[in-house]
């Protein structure tokens, strides 16, 4: 019987993630939207876009009603058109929500509803909106990077992923590093291998693991991003010098790291 409940109880919390799930993945798919959209806008009008402007369809601009706001649900039930000018929509908005509420789902059940799993689920939700950016944009915003390092230096101080020191020394190696080879690479060629956005980005994941995450985040960021870079090159998805974000490679390095830990290899 006990077993049955504990079973029962489980099954509740990953529908109940899965819902939550949704609806912040709602919500990412529309932020990453707009952020970028607005930069140019001052600090209060960026809070008010963001926040309480309604969403539209970007090609009528027709507002959409309340229960259209799934983009998972909406989008088949419409098959992927707008409900009022027929035109189509792009699947990054169900693929966010799908993602979103598959990583929240996992996430719940290897750490249930306590604080380590309220601090797995904000980090994977802030990396998640920093990738999509950054794949679209080349982008990755001071104002989602920064809150995510100091996210993890506040619950470091409770040791939930690293200890205090380890999170402080990370932050600061993590951003070194790549600032060493981002000026080494520029000294050498005369061109700029990589944004800043990367730097604060290994910062705030060196704040979250400690320092010695850092090379296994560098090393799966890097054979992944040469695994999709080349791929997508063979397949004729892109060209050989395009530029590839290689935020969301860190964001990969980071995420296995928090799921199997920093002694992986």
């Amino acid at each position: 019987m006990e077993q049955f409940l504990s079973q029962l109880s489980l099954t509740h919390t990953l529908l109940f993630s899965s819902l939550i799930g949704l609806v912040i993945g709602s919500f990412i798919s529309m932020l990453t939207w707009r952020m970028p959209r607005i930069l140019m806008m001052d600090e209060e009008d960026q809070l008010k876009a963001v926040t309480f402007g309604g969403s539209k369809c970007p090609h009528c601009e027709t507002n959409l009603p309340w229960y259209r706001l799934f983009p998972l649900f909406s989008w088949l039930w419409t098959k992927g058109k707008c409900h009022h000018c027929k035109s189509p929509i792009s699947p990054r908005y169900p693929m966010i929500e799908l993602a979103t509420a598959t990583a929240t789902v996992l996430i719940m059940w290897l750490y249930g509803p306590t604080l380590t799993g309220l601090a797995a689920l904000l980090f994977t939700w802030m990396l998640i909106t920093i990738s999509v950016i950054d794949i679209e944009h080349q982008l990755i915003l001071d104002n989602l990077s920064l809150p995510l390092l100091w996210l993890g230096l506040l619950f470091n101080t409770q040791s939930l992923f690293t200890n205090p020191v380890d999170a402080i020394w990370g932050a600061i190696l993590g951003y070194m590093l790549l600032w060493i080879l981002f000026h080494t690479f520029k000294l050498i060629t005369g061109k700029e291998g990589m944004g800043y956005g990367d730097f604060k980005l290994l910062a705030a994941l060196g704040a979250w693991f400690g320092v010695m995450a850092i090379p296994q985040i560098i090393l799966i960021a890097s054979v992944s991003s040469l695994i999709i870079g080349l791929g997508g090159v063979l397949l004729k998805l892109r060209s050989y010098d395009s530029p590839l974000a290689f935020g969301p490679f860190l964001a990969i390095g980071g995420w296995v790291t928090l799921l199997a830990g920093v002694s992986l290899f």
